[in-house]
């Protein structure tokens, strides 16, 4: 467990201004992202407590032929902020995206978010997005001008499966339709790029969303750049619907092990079912087009399943939405042949959903601009070497609801949790993966601890950019309850003057105000002049890129020359690294080479 030693610098671990990174020795792969929508821990063939009525054959053979990760973590239980964080690389609550869009609100991802597609892109790229987007419908925020060639799908929520209750192409308006209509969203024709297109009846949309990636990739096959698909199913988001050829196959296939005929349940395997053979005929493409072994295949959820609708998430507590680990911890694998992923391994280390930013970026010899921040690292060695990329490193999720923030903060083997009513309980995880058994009389330190890791993350947040439909009164109930109401969920822990020097780190940084560092690349002494303000003092801190403090020095006094000088440890080896310095009430941070 990691000891907080300075609270006022904690909250600058998160803010990582990354220099370009390194091409890689191998071939850049193509990238095959599959992100399914509220699918169940338990349903799917490859995961240790799978379903003994999910039939997912073609699945669990990608799992089994690469590494299938036990504790991988999703940003947030809900899917908009889920996928937000993916293609961001920035927990939602940073950027005000804490809440779901709004069909037809207008509202997206901010612009000023350079997406992980953009940085692949302009890496030389073809990159692709077939299904759901639900990042923003304006113009401005549209697939093709967030990095995306391709985009063929729906730019909202969710969807209707039967080709026979979408809206006609031709006429289709979507501003005749008032914010969160659900018929004009789930019911909107297919639209590929800019334009709504025909589709014909009788088709399933999970089909439908294959067809068009099958074709990405003959297109994609003919380009000597690699590509990036993001193929972003809807299955098996509510509604809870099948095809009865899919539900006669997997009946065909369990036999008595089926689920209930005529239950939920049924309809919900027969989704992925359905899914498995469509995943397949990705592969096969793949494979026909010789683009199989350098495709670097990734598969999860963007949050827990939904246990009312048919979803399993056994043998976790809790379900999409909750800060439970049935609402974050989802399935997931990597395949890529040839020994770039350990093959036939489960990796039970902790990973989190904001780690694709850097490591696809790193895969692809992408460079990431030196302000863009993001909460994520790059796993790939960890990865490869069977490593831990998070020991010792918190986990966050936290989802405000009716007037509480529901909270969660994984950290090795241990997880803690509240309801946001300023009771904490701590579970440990190696033991207790259903987080049945309170243990936090037991272990007070690690509680305190944990719970001033999750205070100070809070600091970087901001307030909602938007709230989901209307209809749902988020925005009623978030002025109601005074949100976010720190005070409530943390008690005594909380101060506002930690908050208001999070505001001024946050001014400092984003324009570069407060001073600057020579040499860099450095040797060994980092000299500090201040542009805006004289102190008779500063503090300075160095960190390595996962936030880790590697050296403090604290009151150093200025040279003659005005300059404040600061030597780095003999011992820390050549690298890049963040350092920060606090002067008064202003804070900086900026990246540093050490090449000695």
């Amino acid at each position: 467990m990691k000891v907080t030693k300075l609270k006022a610098w904690i909250i600058l671990f998160y803010i990582v201004l990354a220099l370009p990174l390194k091409a890689t020795e191998a071939p850049r792969p193509n990238i095959l992202l599959i992100l399914m929508d509220d699918l169940g821990y338990a349903d799917v063939g490859f995961m240790p407590d799978a379903a003994s009525d999910i039939h997912t054959p073609n699945i669990d053979a990608l799992a089994a032929d690469g590494t299938i990760f036990t504790s991988a973590y999703v940003s947030h239980p809900f899917c908009g902020p889920s996928r937000t964080s993916i293609m961001t690389g920035r927990m939602p609550h940073t950027i005000g995206a804490q809440y779901n869009l709004a069909a037809f609100s207008g509202n997206g991802i901010a612009t000023t978010e350079k997406f992980i597609s953009k940085v692949l892109n302009e890496a030389g790229y073809y990159t692709g997005i077939i299904g759901k987007w639900h990042l923003g419908e304006g113009s401005e925020y549209h697939p093709n001008n967030r990095g995306f060639d391709y985009f063929y799908g729906f730019l909202g929520g969710g969807h209707e499966y039967f080709s026979n209750t979408w809206l006609n192409h031709s006429t289709y308006n979507p501003s005749n339709y008032p914010v969160g209509n659900y018929a004009g969203d789930y019911k909107r024709p297919m639209m590929e790029n800019n334009t709504y297109v025909a589709t014909g009846n009788g088709l399933y949309c999970t089909d439908v969303l294959t067809d068009a990636g099958v074709d990405f990739i003959n297109r994609a096959a003919l380009d000597t750049e690699p590509f990036f698909l993001f193929m972003s199913y809807n299955a098996p988001h509510t509604p809870v619907q099948a095809m009865q050829r899919d539900i006669d196959g997997i009946k065909s296939a369990l036999g008595a092990d089926a689920a209930q005929d005529g239950s939920e349940r049924l309809t919900y395997t027969a989704m992925m079912y359905n899914v498995d053979d469509n995943i397949k005929r990705l592969v096969d493409k793949l494979k026909a087009t010789g683009e199989f072994e350098n495709t670097l295949i990734v598969f999860l959820s963007d949050n827990g399943g939904k246990t009312t609708k048919g979803a399993l998430n056994t043998p976790l507590k809790g379900s999409k939405g909750d800060a439970y680990e049935g609402g974050f911890r989802v399935p997931m694998f990597m395949h890529w042949p040839n020994g770039n992923v350990p093959r036939g391994f489960t990796n039970a280390n902790n990973f989190s959903s904001l780690d694709f930013y850097p490591t696809f970026a790193f895969l692809a010899g992408a460079s990431i601009p030196v302000d863009k921040i993001y909460d994520g690292i790059d796993v790939w060695d960890n990865v490869t070497n069977k490593t831990n990329p998070r020991q010792d490193e918190p986990i966050f999720v936290m989802r405000h609801h009716n007037g509480f923030n529901y909270s969660g903060v994984v950290e090795n083997n241990y997880k803690l949790f509240t309801t946001g009513n300023g009771s904490w309980r701590l579970y440990d995880l190696a033991s207790d993966i259903s987080e049945t058994t309170d243990i936090a009389s037991q272990y007070p330190q690690v509680v305190t601890l944990m719970k001033q890791s999750a205070y100070e993350w809070t600091w970087r947040h901001v307030e909602p950019a938007f709230f989901d439909a209307p209809s749902y009164g988020f925005e009623q109930k978030w002025n109601e309850f005074n949100m976010p109401n720190w005070p409530k969920t943390f008690g005594a822990l909380y101060n506002a003057d930690d908050y208001n020097a999070a505001t001024l780190i946050d001014v400092a940084v984003d324009n570069q105000l407060a001073g600057y560092i020579y040499p860099n690349p450095v040797q060994t002494n980092v000299h500090i002049k201040l542009e805006h303000e004289k102190a008779n003092h500063i503090d300075v801190a160095l960190y390595d890129l996962q936030g880790r403090l590697l050296q403090f020095v604290a009151g150093i006094a200025p040279a003659q020359n005005k300059q404040y000088d600061f030597a780095i440890d003999a011992q820390i080896n050549n690298g890049v690294y963040v350092i920060k310095i606090q002067t008064g009430k202003s804070r900086i941070s900026k990246q540093i080479v050490l090449a000695r």
